[in-house]
């Protein structure tokens, strides 16, 4: 990929990530005005559930079907991909009813099977170097999740937070119907081709990086459900939104690393690649620096008129985060960089690391300090695993 086109997929990726961040804002600050702490807490709790299955999904489903998207044939990929989905959300439904999350279990069955054949989709569109097709989805999920669910609430005010289930569900099934436009406009189409040795290299490849992402998963939401024990779900949706704004900061570090994953899957471990890496990470991190500064400037009750009087502290939260968010925000360029070159051990040492620090400081900090303890066991967390992946990325690139 040339310069000049990686810097204008990384700003096409941006601009659209930029809209989603818009439309994700309105989502939360409407799911805060509507339901309070408590429904947004709940909210935050079903997304933190669909985050952790779609990441054994994704074994199947995420990089592993953009790195053989080349070398092996859709059709196989496609089939280990449908059949895992459909498993591992069965199964995710079944440990939650375990746990007595029984209203739940039927919206978190369907919506995490859709979100695996969607990111089947969208791991082909960067695969096949289709980052608009990429982009487009992405925006496509906060809007229409947007639409459906004031939708539901015009509707069915009586249902309350329940609406945002319902419009998550009716959102991805119009996001799978625009999957398999997109797909056959790319020429794809796709059959039953069960392949043993697909599904071996699938699982060989996809599961250490998604052993990284479990790792990471825990770093970033454990905090959650230790403080809907300790404290109650209301707290949970208090840090919730902390963390909300952290992951939207994070846009620019993930658009980064989306296009610069897809070129050094095609350019290879190149001095280049690694120079690109570099640049690109501190490019990052000062963006990164600008948008916490201007949100640390705000005043503190812009976030109380914004998100309701239950949500004064927010502020609070995002200064405790600011330094893991930046970490984060550096160290997640060079990580995409270890995936795309396949040094998939590196990044579950780091996540290993930073989960270590997590599990040690949960217990003692959030029962201590409530969502400020939550909020620094999440920075130590961030700041302990970046600080790893740099220092394995200076030993290599100091040894070639």
């Amino acid at each position: 990929m040339s310069s000049l086109n990686l810097k204008t997929n990384i700003l096409a990726t941006i601009l659209s990530k930029t809209l989603i961040l818009l439309l994700n804002f309105a989502v939360v600050v409407l799911t805060t005005q509507l339901w309070g702490a408590d429904g947004r807490g709940a909210i935050a709790l079903f997304v933190a559930d669909l985050g952790l299955i779609s990441i054994f999904a994704n074994v199947f489903t995420g990089s592993s079907v953009s790195y053989f998207f080349s070398r092996l044939g859709t059709s196989k990929l496609s089939t280990a991909a449908y059949l895992w989905s459909f498993i591992v959300s069965a199964v995710g439904a079944l440990v939650l009813l375990c746990f007595g999350r029984t209203i739940v279990v039927p919206f978190v069955f369907a919506a995490s099977a859709l979100m695996g054949l969607i990111a089947f989709h969208n791991s082909l569109f960067v695969g096949g170097q289709k980052i608009g097709h990429y982009n487009l989805m992405t925006v496509l999920q906060p809007a229409s999740l947007l639409l459906f669910m004031l939708l539901f609430h015009f509707i069915f005010p009586q249902q309350g937070y329940y609406c945002y289930f319902y419009g998550q569900i009716v959102s991805l099934c119009l996001m799978l119907l625009v999957c398999r436009i997109l797909r056959r406009k790319m020429g794809i189409r796709l059959q039953w081709d069960y392949d043993r040795d697909c599904n071996r290299q699938m699982l060989a490849f996809g599961w250490k990086t998604e052993l990284s992402s479990l790792l990471q998963f825990f770093n970033y939401r454990l905090t959650y459900y230790v403080l809907d024990f300790f404290i109650g779900i209301g707290s949970v949706g208090v840090f919730s939104i902390g963390v909300t704004i952290a992951e939207a900061i994070w846009i620019v570090s993930r658009s980064i690393s989306t296009v610069q994953f897809s070129n050094v899957l095609k350019q290879g471990d190149t001095k280049q690649s690694r120079d690109e890496t570099m640049s690109l990470a501190l490019v990052s991190l000062l963006v990164s620096a600008v948008c916490v500064g201007v949100i640390l400037l705000l005043p503190k009750t812009l976030f109380s008129f914004i998100f309701g009087p239950e949500f004064g502290s927010v502020k609070q939260v995002v200064l405790l985060l600011a330094p893991g968010i930046l970490a984060i925000a550096f160290s997640n360029v060079i990580g995409h960089y270890f995936s795309a070159i396949r040094q998939l051990n590196i990044l579950i040492i780091k996540s290993a690391i930073g989960l270590l620090f997590t599990l040690a400081l949960s217990f003692w900090l959030v029962p201590k300090w409530q969502v400020d303890g939550a909020c620094v066991v999440n920075t130590v967390s961030y700041v302990v695993s970046s600080l790893v992946l740099l220092i394995y990325y200076l030993r290599r690139t100091s040894n070639i």
